[in-house]
């Protein structure tokens, strides 16, 4: 029998609320007040989303401005991101239910079948790194921009980088969330993080050589995960609970200031989230 899980497919938003509606997902699993869910969503306008412990400094904020793009701090690690011409995944879930065990590397293996599984039925054939390989790194990679690097927990074709991948924790519950470009811009790649020349990534439209339409990539990409974690879906929005909780945290975190440029959250934050969760409990 399969696993019953949500799939939500959100508009495009900004990404301070992106990352308010993935940290609420997250907070509202690990409360017992959902099932595991699947979510896709865009960005509107463009947004360079930088790693949890990633100094600011170390993308353009002047560029970004130029160029119209927001910046916003995930409540995952890893290296900065452009989200332009992409769909975004999140998945949370109860890390004890992967057959693989609850660590976050047997987590990200696990899930990343559901990914490879997606993209093989749009005819690209991607796979995990080598487990003995070590990470390719960039004079950039630690300071600036994800793709310019590849560690075990990302996606490649061909020796070139196609998806990145970071999780949140809240005891053995995760967040996991991941870019896989449709199209890249190199310009402005280069420009938002001081990068010269090309590294070792690459997009969906390069390695197909063809557009791939948002919905052709939504529909793979869940046809993927039903079929590689055996998983069914029921199409649904987020609840009432996770509305409230998700306006709580882009106001007084995400999009701050304070937030964004120091991991600092409001001091009334922490009981505003709490008593939304204590009192939706049944």
């Amino acid at each position: 029998m399969k696993l019953q899980w949500r799939l939500v497919c959100s508009p495009p938003l900004p990404g301070s609320w992106n990352m308010a509606l993935d940290e609420t997902m997250l907070l509202a699993h690990s409360a017992g007040l959902t099932i595991p869910t699947l979510r896709l969503y865009r960005w509107s306008p463009p947004a360079v989303s930088i790693g949890l412990l990633q100094p600011i400094e170390s993308i353009s904020e002047e560029t970004c401005r130029q160029l119209g793009f927001n910046i916003v701090r995930r409540p995952s690690g890893g290296g900065a991101v452009l989200h332009q011409h992409e769909i975004t995944y999140a998945v949370v879930v109860d890390g004890r239910i992967c057959p693989e065990g609850s660590s976050v590397m047997a987590t990200y293996r696990w899930l990343a079948k559901g990914l490879i599984a997606g993209l093989r039925k749009l005819g690209v054939e991607a796979s995990l790194p080598n487990s003995n390989d070590q990470s390719r790194l960039s004079p950039h990679s630690i300071a600036s921009f994800c793709f310019a690097r590849t560690s075990a927990a990302d996606l490649t074709v061909g020796g070139l980088k196609l998806g990145g991948s970071a999780q949140a924790r809240r005891r053995y519950f995760l967040l996991q969330h991941g870019s896989i470009p449709l199209q890249l811009d190199i310009e402005a790649i280069e420009r938002v993080f001081g990068l010269s020349g090309r590294k070792d990534f690459t997009c969906l439209e390069e390695v197909l050589k063809r557009r791939v339409s948002p919905c052709e990539f939504v529909e793979a990409l869940v046809a993927g995960f039903s079929e590689a974690l055996g998983v069914s879906f029921i199409v649904s929005g987020l609840t009432p609970t996770e509305l409230r909780l998700a306006e709580i945290l882009f106001r007084h975190k995400y999009n701050t200031e304070e937030w964004t440029r120091g991991r600092k959250v409001r001091p009334e934050l922490p009981s505003k989230v709490t008593e939304i969760l204590t009192q939706s409990k049944p």
